[in-house]
């Protein structure tokens, strides 16, 4: 049976549940005790694994189904919920993403999954011991006992930790255990037991005791000799090492390098695009409908057309006029995605840079229901990548530092979406050290951004923008995070490619926030039009403030600059044909001016006339004004003739 028809389905069902997972283990972290959270991440494994096991691809579904084991064995309190555990069930979900792509590109086999698999086998072997036994705390030795482990060590000896669970209600358990510890005096030194022997040998204990030895003997060897013992419900057998002393990084430099190639993949590379979307059917059937009431008007203009009739035309063109509204607005909604489909993939992303920073951060998101196109949500991944890197390498500090500081250890990032009118604000928000206006101003001048003169006239919010210029790093060492240089400028363009505004607040030691406003959608836009000389041009509506008539006596000059005041305001004031030409043009005594926001400022853009509002199509001109400042783009009007789309932000 071919099953190429079912792969796209198979891929987009695995990468709603891969998104799911992350979300649901980054919960699991916090509330270890939340068994919804814990079925629910079962459920997707389970699901991964049997897609994957009826479409043929075995080793992904063995992934899976060892993933799926965990999370079972979590389920029946065999195992508990602990930081290794949670670093492979996270590594486990980065190789399933990873093997996406593998059978995305037809290679469904090149993956490898033995290595995780044994470890999670190993792993949760370990872990469940330590859960399932009661006494399964740390032993407390004296100074005299560790002083004799060492001896002992140094003699060659190995020392186990040996854990015995009887059966309950077991009324030998005092005499089996007697002989136990014969037993073990005769291959090994016992240094220390829990309870002590004579409580032992009394049977004064419910369940369980726990030896101390050394020996010459192997494990494998020492199992034998108290597994001869009957009556028994569990035998724990461990290494001194691994049931008392913190893990340690024993991984080989291979583990390593490829653990750290998929971190990097998955940071580099976080948000893909968004390929396709699910579109609810009551949706479809009124397109349906639209489209259905289109085909009636269309065959009754070429029935005007033929009998050249022209009565009902008015209310047939009326009719279309308004099915076309809908359409579009049916259409619109149906690319729109709601933003918190990005925005908890960033959840992992934040604590796993935060575990490489050794840094402790809680991330809030608020707003994870504002839709945006799905166009938005594509460009949108590389600028919140940056500012969140940012927000946890140089925003918030290490804990020890942040108690000197008298704030709590653990540092707290906020990502906030919100509907403002026909925009949508973004904010990324951190309570970490801020930006010193200082250091920006010392970095522009060793790097040779800006002269001291011009510096010296900047206020504090002027010099803190500085950061968004390429190559303004104020991180000191060069980390796999930041400090090259790249990112906050990356912000600035993307943003301003997308047709938003970029506004940076920062107090010194209290945080930062960083706020974007974007269009909804950057297909169709309302703008207004306005024309300069003989040509139009279009200024999109989310950057304007209003229109304003003014007079040549309303204009000052200072220091060769014109401005005019607006209710107490200055008001920067700049000449549209000046800036798109270099005619030479008598100015006029009554002036209609565009007050729009550049930069979180108000600036004044003089226009020969306003023709109209209206909402238009872009079209992209990428590939013939690339480089060209001042224009993001053109549409074509109902005359036929082009209009550019001013970017106000690159043309002033």
């Amino acid at each position: 049976m071919d099953m190429s028809e079912y792969k796209q389905a198979f891929l987009f069902e695995a990468k709603e549940h891969i998104d799911s997972l992350n979300e649901s283990l980054m919960q699991l972290e916090k509330t270890p005790d939340d068994v919804d959270t814990i079925n629910k991440a079962f459920r997707s494994f389970h699901t991964l694994k049997g897609n994957a096991g009826a479409m043929g691809y075995i080793k992904y579904s063995e992934l899976a189904h060892a993933l799926e084991d965990v999370l079972s064995r979590i389920r029946e309190h065999k195992l508990n919920i602990s930081k290794n555990i949670m670093d492979l069930l996270f590594e486990g979900c980065d190789l399933l993403e990873e093997g996406l792509e593998k059978i995305e590109h037809n290679n469904p086999e090149n993956i490898s999954v033995e290595n995780i698999i044994r470890e999670l086998e190993s792993m949760s072997k370990k872990e469940e011991a330590m859960t399932t036994t009661p006494v399964g705390q740390e032993l407390a030795l004296s100074e005299s006992d560790k002083a004799r482990i060492e001896e002992l060590k140094r003699s060659n000896a190995n020392i186990f930790r040996t854990i015995i669970v009887f059966e309950p209600g077991n009324q030998l358990r005092g005499a089996k255990s007697t002989l136990l510890l014969k037993n073990l005096r005769e291959s090994s030194t016992i240094i220390k037991t829990t309870p002590e022997e004579e409580h032992i040998r009394a049977g004064k204990f419910e369940t369980d005791i726990e030896v101390v030895l050394a020996t010459n003997r192997n494990k494998g060897e020492m199992e034998n000799i108290v597994n001869h013992i009957s009556g028994l419900k569990h035998v724990f057998l461990l290494e001194l090492e691994e049931a008392y002393e913190k893990p340690t990084e024993t991984k080989h430099e291979e583990k390593e390098l490829a653990k750290k190639a998929i971190a990097d993949q998955h940071q580099n590379e976080f948000i893909k695009q968004i390929q396709s979307v699910r579109v609810d059917m009551q949706k479809l059937d009124r397109l349906v409908n639209l489209v259905g009431e289109l085909l009636i008007g269309n065959i009754r203009l070429q029935d005007i057309n033929k009998k050249q009739d022209f009565t009902n035309l008015k209310t047939i063109i009326s009719g279309l006029d308004r099915l076309i509204l809908e359409l579009q607005g049916e259409v619109m909604e149906i690319r729109m995605v709601p933003i918190g489909d990005i925005f908890t993939k960033f959840l992992r992303m934040v604590r796993d840079l935060a575990g490489k920073e050794e840094k402790k951060v809680n991330m809030m998101i608020e707003g994870a229901e504002i839709k945006f196109d799905r166009t938005v949500l594509d460009e949108l991944g590389d600028p919140l990548v940056h500012l969140l890197r940012n927000c946890v390498d140089h925003g918030i500090e290490l804990p020890e530092k942040r108690i000197q500081l008298g704030k709590p250890e653990e540092g707290t990032i906020k990502l906030i979406a919100r509907r403002e009118k026909n925009n949508a604000v973004i904010q990324v928000i951190d309570d970490g050290a801020g930006i010193d206006p200082q250091t920006i101003k010392q970095l522009a001048i060793n790097k040779g951004k800006i002269t001291e003169a011009e510096l010296a006239k900047m206020s504090d919010h002027e010099l803190q923008m500085l950061i968004f210029k390429v190559g303004m790093s104020t991180n000191k060492i060069i980390t796999e995070v930041s400090g090259r240089g790249v990112g906050m400028d990356v912000v600035m363009t993307k943003i301003r490619e997308l047709g938003g505004l970029v506004a940076l607040e920062s107090e010194p030691g209290k945080g930062t926030a960083v706020t974007m406003q974007l269009p909804l959608t950057i297909a169709i836009i309302s703008v207004l039009l306005v024309q300069a000389k003989d040509d139009i041009y279009a200024i999109p509506l989310n950057i304007i403030d209003q229109t304003v008539d003014i007079r040549q006596s309303d204009i000052k000059t200072i220091k060769g600059h014109e401005l005019f005041l607006l209710r107490g305001q200055e008001i920067p004031l700049f000449w549209l044909r000046e800036l798109v030409s270099s005619d030479n043009f008598v100015k006029p005594d009554r002036i209609t001016v565009v007050v729009a926001n550049k930069d979180s400022h108000s600036i004044g853009i003089a226009v020969d006339s306003i023709i109209s509002q209206q909402q238009i199509l872009i079209k992209s001109l990428q590939e013939i004004v690339k480089g060209v400042k001042g224009c993001s783009g053109a549409t074509i009007l109902g005359d036929g003739r082009v209009a550019l789309i001013l970017d106000i932000s690159t043309l002033i």
